[in-house]
């Protein structure tokens, strides 16, 4: 990219471009996630601020059902990113896939570090050293004013970040929708010119056939005034 942009002649975005940190291989991956699978990612992201909610609690059992969620989220986005990554003959490090599942826990976990995955420019890991869900549970119920108002502040930051992607989705979607219009508008019209050039094509032939016809029954005439 770098090389491009000075062969345009723009030496300020090449100097740019080139200042640029390659990602790491888990950054990559989860950057690809957002790209491809936003939907999983997001299903994540939404877990997150349903339980983090400030008038939600858990108990035991609850926690393990969130717990058991998460984790099954999280293990199903890493499987599909080190099945992308061989695709695309790049091989995932135990500490890459670290990384990773360090990454989608701390957007989980933290709407700051959600935003920043969903942005999808991730250039490292993410981590975050936060409670844990069920050390939130447990303060749930001595949560105080403070606190609360901090939780329903990541809540609402969280739900603009998702609607802003929905937003987003639904934007491409509706281009996508408008690109293949136009698309079958001109197979239409191709095909429609196709129709005209065949219908030429036959009405030549049948004229052509027409004259042929009477050759044969002028040469017919002729040979019959030999005999």
């Amino acid at each position: 990219m770098s090389a491009d942009a000075r062969q345009a002649g723009q030496r300020d975005l090449a100097s740019s471009l080139k200042k640029l940190r390659k990602p790491s291989v888990a950054a990559w991956l989860a950057n690809l996630l957002v790209l491809e699978q936003a939907s999983d990612v997001e299903k994540l992201v939404d877990l997150g601020v349903q339980l983090r909610a400030p008038n939600r609690k858990l108990d035991g059992e609850q926690i393990r059902r969130a717990s058991k969620e998460r984790g099954d989220i999280v293990s199903k986005l890493i499987r599909d990113a080190r099945s992308k990554a061989s695709r695309a003959g790049q091989s995932v490090s135990a500490a890459a896939s670290e990384e990773l599942e360090a990454t989608l826990e701390a957007a989980f976990a933290d709407p700051k570090a959600a935003e920043n995955l969903l942005g999808g420019c991730l250039s490292s890991g993410l981590r975050y050293s936060g409670l844990g869900l069920g050390e939130q549970a447990a303060t749930g119920s001595t949560t105080g004013p403070k606190t609360s108002a901090s939780a329903r502040r990541a809540r609402t930051e969280a739900e603009r970040i998702t609607a802003e992607r929905n937003v987003e989705k639904a934007q491409r979607e509706a281009e996508q929708a408008d690109a293949d219009v136009q698309k079958a508008r001109r197979a239409l019209a191709a095909a429609a010119q196709e129709v005209n050039r065949l219908k030429s094509a036959e009405a030549l032939a049948v004229r052509r056939s027409k004259v042929a016809h009477s050759k044969v029954s002028a040469a017919k005439r002729g040979l019959n005034t030999m005999r």
